[in-house]
């Protein structure tokens, strides 16, 4: 085996241990073994170390060097604009506790099994359990979200930005975004051994790590470092002061929106480079981390969490043609917004987007305006990155020397310099170059050359912010303010969720106009679904509407007769509820059904003492059921909430009162004679002689004899009911009844009647009902929910609790206020689907969810992070 040959060592990033030294010496040792082996002059290998990190040696050009790349801990810091290798750690799961951490600063996390794998180098041997608590995840709000921190902080407990700073905060693919950059904590977390998860990045083989490296070829990335943020804090901002999405141009790559009153600005959404490239993609693929390959289909790397350039430094970015004005937004912008927390909302790919606003208008009343905004935005080359030019002239070569020497690539301003350097064409680098005289002066004017130079747009973006609808509200005016008591929506403080309300003027009309206007707008799978506020001030008094008839025997009618005005109720409503109806307080509605019974049987009349003459007829029966409903102060009311920590969800809740209602019921029979009838004849010189002779043979000598004949027909206005023509079938004829009739006229059978009898004639059985019953204070409803993932849904079919009609902040009596409480979470991204909202009645209550994710227990508003699969 060959000594060592004399080598250079180059070491990027820490020193190399120990045992990485040795490790490097058996290395060059047998690479030169190797060279004489197999007779070549120029060889290379690359090997992970023994303690991190890789070494290159090779032994080219007659020259032996040695290459150690170990990750520094403090590599973060070293920002300079350049595409770099390192990659965040990924964690994924759901925070178990979501009020404060305790005093040893741990927060206590269950982590998915993916999530696991990572962490553990996707060792089939998990290494890390599936709950921990790291202090890597306690972070603290950023600046411009301190007005989260409770009022009171305790000595004992810490407040973290997970508590009220949500992803559902956040509308469209920023939601995922704000959620997958949960994930990864604090970047520098000194004093745990360098091996814990605390400190965890990914490191990857040696040999994709050399493949990213060239990919990444030392570019100059647009506006962004790729790291993300050293405290692990969440700089995305959600509000419409300054409100940060994500919109995807025609190429599905990603870019980061900002909307401000400034305008509408786009930039290519920051992005971790190393995870951009095709050899990280490869290396994904082949251990199967489903998570990070979600992320890499959804936005081409994992996002970096980093948004806008702040200050002059983006007015820097600007002039590098790196941040775009897409459009203006002056017109939205000159008005109020419909909630302090209320950012635009956008659709999944970001090419829509809607928004709400009010005034108060010249007459003294609020009126609502509804924007549309529209992007259409264009691919860049190659990410906006800059790949190193080259030059073989030494004019250039000093020239842009001696301006990198002005600059600081640490500097955010000075890098929006050198990028603009860098992009700009060759022939116009060479132009500055030949007048350039290297002096003070010299450099400085070419700083300012290149400091206030404007290059063109990095790609051709357009779109628009415009109005598309406007309506006056006619809202209560309560001691000088204006307020919709049953319209809430989210505090900025995330304390809960409070009723809509402004001052009013003091010249504030005190009529009530017409109003069907849009006061909130969100996407919920692509769907713009909106609240309306409605309210009509016309009463009238409703006429008696009635289908009673002079004659009601088989069918139904009813009747309603209004003692009060009438008016439409209801005034919030949805895209998916809308339950505006007229109601009449106060009013008698009754209903009548009649049902046919038949016939009864014949009735046989026999004629009286001295006369002949008796008769025989029926009559057609009904049945009818009255019911009579009196209702006196009815009422509906409707509410509307979007709930605590979520920008794209709205709850409807419906409700029904009547202070008294009187429901009676009462069943009668009926009868109408049939107008068909006959005549009844029998003879006794005795008993029975006075009147005209009958037919029917033999004669009637006794009584004996009893005959029916001379069918009669006397109709009346209602007798068409039972009317079916010679129901007897007498005709011109006769019927013998002597059968039936006989034994009461006979004076020789013993049953002989002098007043005559009836046989037959019963009505059909029918038993008597009647009923009265009074509610009072009767009361219904039902509360909905619409959200992605779920879309228009009910939770319960029960009275709305009190709270949604009443005004919210109150005074709690101690000096503090308390607000209305429903709070929704959901998962954001990833494959599994899961939404809960707190249950009415109270956090003691199991929460109402939809979908699963093993992660959820229901019991609380979780807050995902990361990527959630399973």
């Amino acid at each position: 085996m060959h000594s060592p040959e004399p080598y250079g060592l180059l070491i990027d990033g820490d020193e190399p241990t120990e045992r990485d030294s040795n490790y490097v010496g058996s290395l060059l040792r047998q690479l030169s073994n190797n060279r004489t082996v197999y007779q070549v002059e120029s060889l290379r290998l690359v090997r992970d170390l023994p303690d991190g990190g890789y070494v290159i040696v090779q032994h080219m050009g007659g020259l032996l060097k040695a290459i150690v790349k170990k990750k520094s801990q403090n590599e973060q810091l070293r920002i300079d604009g350049i595409a770099h290798g390192h990659i965040p750690m990924l964690f994924s799961g759901v925070f178990e506790s979501m009020n404060y951490s305790v005093v040893e600063e741990f927060l206590p996390m269950h982590l998915t099994f993916q999530a696991r794998r990572r962490l553990s180098k996707y060792d089939d041997q998990l290494k890390v359990s599936e709950r921990v608590k790291l202090k890597r995840f306690v972070v603290e709000y950023a600046a411009d979200f301190q007005y989260f921190m409770p009022r009171q902080q305790g000595d004992y407990f810490k407040h973290t930005q997970y508590m009220r700073l949500k992803p559902t905060w956040y509308s469209g693919a920023m939601g995922e975004v704000v959620q997958i950059i949960s994930g990864y904590g604090k970047q520098n977390n000194p004093g745990f051994d360098e091996d814990s998860i605390e400190r965890m990045a990914m490191n990857l083989p040696s040999h994709v790590v050399e493949q990213i490296e060239i990919e990444l070829n030392k570019a100059a990335l647009p506006g962004y470092t790729g790291y993300p943020h050293e405290d692990g804090q969440i700089l995305y901002d959600y509000k419409q002061s300054k409100n940060d999405l994500v919109a995807f141009d025609g190429t599905n790559k990603p870019w980061l929106i900002r909307i401000s009153s400034s305008g509408v600005y786009a930039m290519p959404l920051p992005l971790v480079p190393a995870t951009t490239t095709e050899a990280f993609r490869k290396y994904i693929e082949q251990v199967n981390d489903s998570e990070i390959l979600k992320i890499l289909d959804r936005f081409g790397g994992m996002p970096s969490g980093e948004t806008f350039p702040s200050g002059h430094d983006f007015q820097a970015w600007f002039r590098a043609g790196v941040i775009i004005k897409v459009c203006e937004s002056s017109d939205f912008y000159q008005y109020t917004p419909v909630y302090e927390a209320s950012g635009w909302a956008i659709n999944s790919q970001g090419s829509e987007g809607f928004n709400t606003c009010y005034e108060i208008n010249s007459t003294g009343r609020v009126q609502f305006h509804s924007y549309k905004l529209k992007l259409e935005l264009s691919p860049v080359p190659e990410k906006g990155w800059i790949q190193p030019g080259s030059t073989t002239s030494a004019d250039v070569f000093r020239y842009v020397s001696d301006l990198y020497k002005m600059l600081d690539v640490s500097d955010s301003y000075d890098r929006a310099i050198i990028y603009k350097i860098k992009k700009a064409k060759p022939e116009e680098i060479a132009r500055r170059a030949s007048g350039y005289i290297p002096s003070d002066s010299g450099s400085q004017r070419e700083f300012d050359y290149w400091d206030n130079h404007t290059a063109d747009p990095i790609a051709s973006h357009s779109g628009s912010i415009s109005r598309v609808g406007s309506g006056v509200a006619s809202i209560n005016n309560i001691k000088g303010m204006y307020n919709i008591a049953a319209l809430k929506f989210p505090t900025l403080t995330g304390e809960g969720c409070e009723s809509f309300s402004c001052q009013a003027p003091e010249d504030a009309p005190s009529t009530i106009v017409p109003s069907d206007v849009v006061v909130f707008g969100c996407y919920v799978d692509d769907q713009l679904k909106v609240i309306k506020y409605f309210n009509e001030p016309r009463e009238y008094q409703r006429q008696e509407e009635s289908t009673f008839e002079d004659v009601m025997i088989v069918g139904q009618w009813e009747k309603t007769v209004t003692t009060s005005k009438t008016g439409i109720y209801g005034e919030l409503y949805t895209s998916d509820y809308d339950e505006r109806r007229e109601i009449s307080p106060s009013y008698t509605y009754t209903h009548i059904k009649g049902t046919d019974m038949g016939y009864g049987n014949p009735a046989y009349s026999t004629p009286a003492l001295l006369v002949m003459y008796g008769s025989l007829s029926r009559s057609r029966y009904y049945k009818q059921e009255t019911t009579t409903k009196t209702v006196s102060s009815d009422s509906l009311s409707t509410y509307v909430c979007v709930p605590n920590f979520n920008r794209d969800a709205i709850l409807f809740a419906y409700a029904t009162s009547t202070g008294s209602e009187v429901n009676e019921v009462q069943h009668g029979r009926h009868s109408i004679a049939d107008p068909n009838h006959y005549d009844l004849w029998t003879y006794d010189p005795v008993f029975h002689y006075m009147g005209a002779w009958g037919k029917g043979l033999p004669r009637p000598k006794t009584g004996d004899y009893v005959y029916v004949f001379n069918h009669k027909y006397t109709p009346t206005n209602t007798s068409d009911f039972a009317d079916q023509g010679d129901w007897y079938g007498v005709g011109d004829s006769y019927v013998d009844v002597s059968g039936i009739c006989a034994v009461y006229t006979d004076r020789n059978s013993g049953h002989f009647h002098a007043m005559g009898v009836t046989i037959g004639g019963e009505a059909p059985y029918m038993a008597p009902y009647s009923k009265r019953e009074e509610v009072k204070n009767k009361a219904s409803g039902y509360v909905a929910f619409t959200v992605a993932e779920v879309g228009a849904t009910l939770i319960h079919r029960e009275q709305p609790q009190g709270g949604y009609g009443v005004f919210f902040p109150q005074d709690d009596g101690a000096g503090g206020v308390i607000y209305f409480q429903r709070d929704s979470c959901r998962v954001m991204f990833g494959e599994s689907r899961y939404v809960n909202i707190s249950h009415e009645g109270g956090s003691a209550k199991r929460r109402k969810f939809w979908d699963h994710t093993k992660l959820a227990d229901h019991t609380g508003h979780h807050y995902f992070f990361g990527v959630i699969n399973e």
